[in-house]
Formats: C-alpha cells, sequence, structure tokens
C-alpha cells in the first residue's frame, strides 16, 4: 500500500542571512555565501560570487552548511537547485534542505528535484514568484522507506562523486585557462 506523506515530514528546511552590507569586517573572507546568483549547470555549487569572514557568518542567521546541503532558491529565480560542494553560508532568499534521520543527501536532492518539478507543473502557467515553508509543507510525497532512501544513496554516490570532482576540475581548468590568456595577452 503506497501512502503519502509531507515533503517535510522526511526533510527539514532550514534558512539563511546576509550580514550588513556595509560592515567592510563581514565581507571578503574565507567562508563561500551561497545566493540564488550561485546556481550553475552543475548539481554542485564550489564557489561563490561572495564570501563572508567568520565573523560576518557570526552575525548572521545562516549557520554553515556542510557539503551534500541541498539549497533551494526560493525569491527571484524560484525553484533553481544547488548542492554545496564545500561548507557554505547562504542568505535569505534561499532554503537549505536536509533529510531527517536516515534519509541521506542525494536523496534529498534527487526527491527535492521532483518536488520542484512537480510544483511548477501544478502552477503551470501562474507566476511562481516565491517558495515558502507552507508550500514543503502541503506538497505530499510518496513515502520512501530510510532502507530505500539508502540503497538509493548508495547507488548514486559513485555518479555525485564523479560529478563534483568534474565540476572541480573544470572550475581548476578554466582558471588556468584565464591565468594563460592573460599571461600571453601580456607578451
Amino acid at each position: 500500500m503506497e501512502e503519502n506523506i509531507s515533503f517535510t515530514d522526511i526533510v527539514q528546511l532550514m534558512g539563511g542571512g546576509t550580514p550588513k552590507t556595509d560592515e567592510p569586517d563581514y565581507w571578503d573572507g574565507e567562508i563561500p555565501f551561497f545566493t540564488p546568483k550561485d546556481v550553475s549547470d552543475s548539481p554542485f555549487c564550489i564557489a561563490t560570487e561572495k564570501n563572508l569572514t567568520q565573523s560576518g557568518l557570526d552575525c548572521c542567521s545562516s549557520k554553515l552548511y556542510p557539503p551534500h546541503t541541498t539549497f533551494v532558491t526560493c525569491r527571484g529565480t524560484v525553484g533553481n537547485l544547488s548542492m554545496a560542494g564545500i561548507p557554505m553560508a547562504m542568505n535569505q532568499s534561499c532554503y537549505a534542505l536536509k533529510g531527517k534521520t536516515g534519509y541521506p543527501p542525494f536523496f534529498i536532492f534527487a526527491l527535492t528535484r521532483y518536488v520542484i518539478a512537480t510544483m511548477k507543473k501544478k502552477a503551470s502557467g501562474a507566476v511562481f514568484s516565491a517558495l515558502v515553508t507552507r508550500d514543503f509543507e502541503m506538497e505530499k510525497v510518496f513515502y520512501p522507506s530510510a532502507d530505500t532512501a539508502q540503497a538509493f544513496q548508495s547507488r548514486v554516490e559513485p555518479l555525485f562523486n564523479s560529478i563534483l570532482e568534474n565540476t572541480n576540475e573544470i572550475s581548476e581548468l578554466s582558471h588556468l585557462s584565464q591565468v594563460l590568456l592573460s599571461r600571453l595577452s601580456s607578451h
């Protein structure tokens, strides 16, 4: 018998925040700061446009999210997904999602992609202008057992690890290309 449950019965939604932008001690540090602008073609985000200092992180309502946390944009470009490839903070225009006990990160990413696609399909032409907690609470999904979620994780983990490795390599090669081009153009 197939049972439907709320998406939030197995997924925890967490928020973010932005420290004061006019406080220089909060910015240009080592902590990547995810915003909707940082969503790319890769499922993984490994670099962000902005970075925080530790004091910037300490004074905002975001926490430092671990690798493989799913981020979903809830304002602006609504419904875009990315997964943290490295530890990073996040602004208030997104939700960070993690599975409740027994539900691993790649399963949560795949389930969230499905849920967002379903929400967009239901909207069918209506403006999808924002996502709020209630939207996720109202969304019903099949009840996957934790064992099924773990089995899924085991099957796809090598694929996601390869994607992350490729994303890192592409980034390194792109940086190297820029360095070489700048050296060539200066000669």
